[in-house]
C-alpha cells in the first residue's frame, strides 16, 4: 500500500464506532463492511476483526517510524 492508501485505511478503520457493535439497534449483525483502494477490495469484518484491524493499523505507523499525526501532515 502507498502511504496515501494507508492513511485512508487508518481513517476508515479508526472512524468505526466499536460501541455500535454491542447495540443491536445500531448494528444488528455485528459486522462492518469496509471498502478499500478505490473499491478494489472489500472487507467484511466482525467485532473482533475490527478490533484487531484497529490495532494492526495503529501499530503499522509505529513500525514505520511515523506517528499518525506526522503522517497526515506530510500528505496534506
Amino acid at each position: 500500500m502507498s502511504l496515501c492508501q494507508l492513511l485512508s485505511l487508518r481513517h476508515k478503520v479508526m472512524s468505526i464506532n466499536i460501541e455500535n457493535h454491542f447495540d443491536s439497534d445500531l448494528n444488528a449483525h455485528g459486522f462492518e463492511v469496509l471498502m478499500l483502494c478505490n473499491k478494489e477490495h472489500l472487507f467484511i469484518l466482525n467485532t473482533l476483526e475490527v478490533l484487531d484491524l484497529k490495532k494492526l493499523v495503529s501499530n503499522s505507523f509505529v513500525s514505520l517510524g511515523l506517528s499518525a499525526d506526522v503522517a497526515e501532515m506530510a500528505v496534506s
